[in-house]
C-alpha cells in the first residue's frame, strides 16, 4: 500500500514549507522506493519542494508505478526491501524493452558498510549511490545533477532525431525527400533481389504546373503540391514509400508489387487527383498528373537510379501522348493489353 507523503511526514515532523502546486509548477517526477515509513517521510519532506514524488514500499510496487507513470524521470531506491529488492528492481529497469524505462537514472541507498551491495548495484547499472543515514543536502545535489544530465541527454537525442527528420523530409509536403527515397529504395531493391520478390516504382508529375504558378501564384502552387502529396499518402499502403523528388515531381516505391498491381494503383491515383477539388479563390482548379511506371524483373536494371530512369522515360511518353495518363512500357501504352 502506498503511504501518502503528507500524512507520513506529519507523523514525524511538522511541514515547514508552504504547499507546492505541482501542476502549476510542472515539477519533474521522481520515484522514491523505501520500505521504512520514517525514512520515506523525512526524504519526501525535502524532495517534494522540487519534485512531484511517487512513493513505493518495495520493488514490485515501484515497477508497477514505473510502467503506469511515463512522467517519472528519476528513481531513488533502497536495496533491502521485501518482495522485490533494489538489485532486482534495477535489473528490471535496465533490461526493460521500453527505452523510457531502461534509460532512467537510478540512485541507490545503502548502509555505510554495504560495500558488496554498492558494488552489485553499480554492476546492475546504478548511476550513483548514497550512504544511509542519507544527508538531505547531498541527496538533493545528486538528484539534481542526474536529473539535469538525463534531461540534457534526452534533449540532445530529440534534437538529433529532429535534425535527421529535417534532412530526410521535404519541408513543404512533409513527404520524404529524394535523398531519403533513394536510401529506402536501395534497401528495398536489395531485399527484393535477395528474397526474389516484386518491386515497382511510379513517377508522377503535375501537368502544366508552371501555368498554375504563373496564373494563380506560387502560394496556390504550394497548396496544390501539398494536396497532391496528401492524396498520394491516402492511396498507398504503410509499407510504400512516397516522396517529393523534384519541383512538381513525386515518386512512389511499391515493395512486393508486380507490374499489374502497380498499374492498377497508378490509374487509381491518376483518377483520384483528376476528380479531386482544388479550391482557388472560391473556384475549383483542374489538376491532373501524368505517371510513368517501372518494375523489377520486367526490365534490366542495377540500381534505384535505373528504376527512376525507366519510369522517367515513360513519364515523358505519357506527357507527349496528351498528359493525364499513365504509361507502363516504352511504347507509351497505358495498359498491358493495348
Amino acid at each position: 500500500m502506498l503511504i501518502n507523503n503528507k500524512d507520513a511526514s506529519r507523523q514525524t515532523a511538522p511541514m515547514t514549507a508552504d504547499p507546492v502546486d505541482h501542476a502549476a509548477a510542472k515539477l519533474p517526477s521522481l520515484l522514491l522506493v523505501e520500505d521504512s515509513q520514517i525514512t520515506r517521510a523525512i526524504l519526501s519532506r525535502d524532495l517534494s519542494q522540487r519534485y512531484t514524488l511517487h512513493d513505493a514500499l518495495d520493488g514490485e510496487q515501484a515497477w508497477e508505478l514505473l510502467c503506469a507513470n511515463p512522467e517519472i524521470e528519476l528513481v531513488v531506491t533502497d536495496i533491502q526491501m521485501p518482495r522485490l529488492n533494489g538489485h532486482d528492481l534495477l535489473k528490471r529497469i535496465r533490461t526493460s524493452p521500453d527505452p523510457r524505462i531502461n534509460g532512467l537514472p537510478v540512485i541507490v541507498m545503502t548502509g555505510a558498510d554495504d560495500t558488496a551491495d554498492r558494488n552489485q548495484a553499480f554492476a546492475n547499472g546504478a548511476n550513483d549511490f548514497l550512504t544511509k543515514p542519507v544527508d538531505i543536502l547531498e541527496l538533493q545535489a545528486r538528484v539534481n545533477v542526474h536529473h539535469k544530465l538525463t534531461r540534457t541527454i534526452r534533449e540532445l537525442e530529440q534534437s538529433r532525431v529532429r535534425l535527421a527528420e529535417l534532412a530526410n523530409t521535404d519541408p513543404l509536403t512533409k513527404l520524404k525527400n529524394r535523398r531519403s527515397f533513394e536510401e529506402h529504395g536501395a534497401h528495398h531493391l536489395a531485399m527484393a533481389r535477395r528474397y526474389k520478390t516484386d518491386l515497382s516504382l511510379l513517377l508522377l508529375d503535375i501537368d502544366f504546373f508552371k501555368n498554375i504558378n504563373d496564373r494563380h501564384g506560387h502560394q496556390t502552387g504550394d497548396q496544390v503540391l501539398t494536396q497532391v502529396a496528401d492524396l498520394l499518402a491516402e492511396q498507398v499502403r504503410v509499407v510504400d514509400i512516397v516522396a517529393r523528388i523534384g519541383g512538381e515531381e513525386f515518386a512512389v516505391l511499391l515493395p512486393a508489387t508486380n507490374r499489374l498491381g502497380a498499374a492498377v494503383l497508378a490509374e487509381r491515383i491518376r483518377a483520384t487527383i483528376e476528380e479531386a477539388e482544388f479550391p482557388v479563390n472560391g473556384a475549383g482548379l483542374a489538376v491532373t498528373v501524368s505517371i510513368g511506371m517501372a518494375s523489377l524483373g520486367a526490365e534490366p536494371l542495377d540500381s534505384v537510379a535505373d528504376l527512376l530512369a525507366i519510369a522517367d522515360k515513360r513519364l515523358y511518353l505519357a506527357k507527349n501522348n496528351g498528359r493525364n495518363r499513365i504509361c507502363v512500357n516504352d511504347q507509351g501504352k497505358s495498359n498491358f493489353l493495348a
